[in-house]
């Protein structure tokens, strides 16, 4: 009798990640920031040092046709530097570069993102901001203010 409970012992493992099955399926979304005081170039954001660089808005669009997918909150960080919460739509911030070095800088967007029939998971976006003395220091090129990028999932 000792036997089968010893034996059961160890199959109660073996059972419980045999029966488990992969329900982990992430969400495949795409997210659209609109900028104002800031144009983005060949995937940098430049600024003007002294002006405000603002998120005016973050949208997430699912990339399976029909069905809905949402943020509920927007972390923002600004060189690793935890800056604040945006929980309201359409979760905005504010960066006010008066007293920035002129250079490069990092702003981190870390987001919860909900999609129909995926797992709840956390997308974290990182883009590089450069602070530049006057506007002709921005380079030529396609200069946008809105631009659409697929950021890197993680599960929660």
């Amino acid at each position: 009798m000792k036997k089968l409970y010893y034996f059961l012992l160890l199959a109660l493992p073996v059972m419980m990640f045999a029966s488990c099955d992969d329900d982990n399926s992430l969400p495949s979304v795409d997210v659209s920031i609109q900028l104002d005081g800031g144009v983005s170039v060949n995937d940098i954001i430049y600024v003007v040092q002294g002006d405000t660089l603002s998120v005016e808005s973050i949208n997430v669009v699912n990339k399976e046709h029909g069905k809905n997918a949402i943020i509920t909150s927007a972390t923002y960080s600004w060189d690793y530097a935890f800056v604040g919460v945006s929980v309201t739509p359409p979760y905005g911030a504010e960066f006010i570069t008066e007293n920035m070095p002129i250079g490069q800088h990092l702003l981190q967007i870390e987001c919860p993102v909900y999609a129909v029939d995926k797992s709840p998971a956390m997308m974290y976006m990182a883009y590089k901001v450069k602070i530049v003395e006057s506007a002709d220091d921005i380079p030529s090129g396609d200069q946008v203010t809105q631009f659409t990028t697929t950021p890197g999932i993680k599960e929660s």
